[in-house]
C-alpha cells in the first residue's frame, strides 16, 4: 500500500470514529492529509471503496489481535477480560470500534459495503466464539444458547457499552459493566 493511501485510510478511520461515515468527506481527508481531493479519488473513486478498504484493514488487524488473545494460555474468563480490554483501550484512546462506528450508518451504505460489514461481524463473532467453546470445555463459563450466539451477544455488548461510556465520558462505566458481564458468565 502506498504511503499516501495509508495516510488517507488512517485519517478516514479517525474521522469515521469521531463523526461517522456520512459526516466524513473527501474534503476533510484532503485537508488533513495535505493533498487534493483528486488524489483521494485516484485511490478510492467512491466513498464506499474507502469504507470497504477500512473494513478489510480492520478485520485483518483486529482479527489478528483477537486471535492472538484467543490462542493464548489464559482461562476463558481471562480471555474475555482481555477482549474487553481491547475495547476499553479504544475508549481511552478515543478510537471506537470501526465496525460499531460504520454500523451506525448502515442504512446509507452500499449493498456491497453492508455485505462486508456483515462478514466482518460474523468473522469477529467466530473468533470470540472460540473463547466460549474453550470456556465450555474448561467448565469456566456458563451461558445459554450456542457459543456463536453468546459470542455475538458479548461482541454487541462491548460495542454498545463502548458507545454509551463514550457518551457519558466515563471509562470506569465501561470497566465496571464489562466486569459485571464477565462475572455473570463465569462459573
Amino acid at each position: 500500500m502506498t504511503d499516501t493511501k495509508t495516510k488517507i485510510l488512517d485519517v478516514a478511520e479517525e474521522l469515521i470514529r469521531s463523526v461517522g461515515v456520512n459526516a466524513m468527506s473527501y474534503k476533510h481527508i484532503s485537508e488533513a492529509v495535505g493533498i487534493r481531493k483528486a488524489s483521494i479519488h485516484h485511490h478510492f473513486p467512491k466513498k464506499d471503496d474507502l469504507v470497504d478498504e477500512l473494513l478489510g484493514r480492520c478485520q485483518t488487524s483486529y482479527g489478528e489481535h483477537y486471535t492472538h488473545i484467543v490462542d493464548g494460555d489464559d482461562s476463558a474468563p481471562e480471555k474475555l477480560r482481555k477482549l474487553a480490554g481491547v475495547f476499553e483501550d479504544g475508549l481511552v484512546n478515543n478510537k471506537l470500534c470501526v465496525v460499531g462506528s460504520i454500523s451506525t450508518d448502515r442504512n446509507t451504505l452500499s449493498d456491497n459495503t453492508c455485505k462486508l460489514l456483515k462478514k466482518n461481524i460474523e468473522d469477529t463473532v467466530q473468533i470470540f466464539a472460540e473463547v466460549f467453546r474453550q470456556g465450555e470445555d474448561e467448565g469456566t463459563l456458563a451461558f445459554t444458547g450456542s457459543t456463536s450466539e453468546t459470542a455475538y451477544a458479548f461482541f454487541s455488548f462491548l460495542i454498545g457499552t463502548q458507545i454509551v461510556a463514550r457518551a457519558q465520558g466515563e471509562e470506569e462505566f465501561f470497566r465496571k459493566s464489562s466486569e459485571i458481564m464477565i462475572e455473570a458468565l463465569t462459573r
